[in-house]
């Protein structure tokens, strides 16, 4: 009897370790099949949810908009509409192209809660209006995730700071998009094979010499640089010390290069006129245009890319720098300092920034700075006249971030200083000379008139 007891006593414990080690098998088996997949789905249902889902908050909220009603309610109010239905939006036909009519707001006692900035470096004027707010503690406390945004577009903003922080001081409205576009029947003509993207200025320029030339009468420009600025851009440089004001023309590299980049352009017989070849800088994409002009670098021009005989590769690069686009120094929302309502404010720009308003903003033909790869395929879905155009190249390259430290004062010089020199004939270390002399002066009267 006693040893049947035990031989019960031995089967007993056997079936009971083996229960233990099947349950904890199971559990575990549970875990690593079911926990990452299930905590992704519902992570991004409830992301999906929070996009959709209307906010019941009432509010008024005064936004500076410089465009008019009809321009905000077509790019912004009908988005905030859906979502936040009993807030008012109250445009102010205000904004910092023209600090004036912001000024004025300010003395009113009727300043902004949100100001859509004319462009991104002018937080400036914000500072001078006491409407500078830095939003990042903001956006961390309401989990406003900056890292959905193009790293290099945050990181001109971050430049922006007029305290020079690297604070967040605007949200960029949309990308900055930046083409070399060209004219399919030139090409066609002349024989020669289109551009591609990653081009650097030297190779576009040895492309320019093979389409400047006459044929039947015309004469064909292989390339009309119309306002070079934004190339001078992508070197991220100042031409100003930010620490001393003492002016740096002399020495800095950019400005040379970007010159005799132009001056490259302007000089090939028959791309510009041989005397005062800066009479056709600065013309507004009149000459394009025209039919004879084979490339022009450019912010992308969709009245151009609409005809059928035009397209676009990535904008040029230059050597050294390649795969960097000029600054990307667009319209940017700005969530002022007296306002009483930065949370919603911010809500509001969260939602205008979510996946869903932007996917409908990009088949509209509105390019996203957020990195979202989804957003980016149907960019101009809804716009046939662009869907055999290359319009990934807009999405090739990161941006300029522009001097880590912005200068206070500006040189005076920059925007007309590539039609002077390809007017003087003179040799570039003299006239950077001539700029040099002229940007100090310029900053003299700058520091006189505070």
């Amino acid at each position: 009897m006693k040893r049947n007891k035990n031989i019960w006593f031995v089967l007993l414990t056997f079936l009971l370790s083996l229960s233990l080690i099947t349950a904890c098998s199971n559990t575990s088996e549970k875990t690593n099949t079911s926990e990452k997949p299930k905590t992704n789905e519902k992570t991004t249902a409830n992301e999906k949810k929070a996009e959709t889902e209307v906010d019941e908050t009432e509010a008024t909220l005064r936004w500076a908009y410089q465009w008019g009603q009809e321009n905000f309610d077509n790019a912004i109010g009908k988005y905030i509409k859906k979502k936040f239905p009993n807030v008012t939006i109250e445009v102010q036909e205000a904004g910092t192209d023209n600090s004036e009519s912001l000024e004025q707001l300010v003395a009113a006692g009727k300043s902004p809660d949100i100001v859509t900035m004319g462009l991104m470096t002018h937080t400036n004027f914000m500072k001078t209006l006491g409407l500078d707010y830095n939003m990042e503690d903001l956006m961390k406390k309401e989990g406003f995730d900056l890292n959905r945004f193009d790293p290099s577009i945050i990181k001109f903003v971050r430049n922006q700071d007029p305290y020079g922080k690297g604070g967040i001081y605007a949200i960029p409205t949309a990308r900055a998009t930046f083409s070399l576009h060209y004219n399919k029947d030139v090409f066609d003509l002349l024989g020669v094979d289109y551009p591609t993207d990653d081009m650097t200025w030297e190779e576009v320029i040895e492309l320019a010499k093979k389409l400047t030339r006459e044929v039947n009468g015309v004469q064909y420009r292989g390339l009309d640089l119309d306002v070079p600025y934004d190339a001078y851009t992508q070197f991220s440089q100042n031409s100003i010390d930010p620490d001393t004001d003492k002016v740096l023309i002399t020495q800095s590299e950019a400005y040379k290069r970007y010159l005799e980049m132009v001056k490259s352009f302007t000089s090939i017989p028959g791309n510009y006129p041989a005397k005062e070849p800066g009479s056709l800088l600065h013309n507004w994409g009149a000459e394009f245009g025209k039919g004879n002009v084979a490339m022009a670098p450019a912010k992308t021009h969709h009245g151009w890319l609409a005809e059928k005989n035009i397209d676009i590769v990535s904008f040029p690069s230059w050597k050294g720098l390649e795969g960097i686009d000029p600054a990307p120094n667009g319209n940017g929302h700005a969530i002022t300092a007296p306002s009483e309502h930065k949370e919603l404010a911010l809500k509001i720009l969260a939602y205008l920034f979510s996946d869903e308003v932007q996917m409908e903003k990009s088949k509209l033909g509105e390019p996203s700075p957020l990195v979202n790869p989804e957003v980016h395929k149907v960019f101009a879905e809804n716009k046939p006249e662009f869907h055999d155009k290359n319009l990934q190249s807009l999405f090739l390259h990161k941006y300029a971030t522009g001097p880590d430290k912005k200068a206070k004062y500006g040189d005076g010089v920059l925007w007309t200083a590539p039609i002077e020199y390809v007017n003087s004939g003179k040799d570039i270390n003299e006239f950077l000379r001539i700029l040099q002399e002229k940007a100090e002066q310029s900053v003299k009267e700058q520091k006189e008139s505070e």
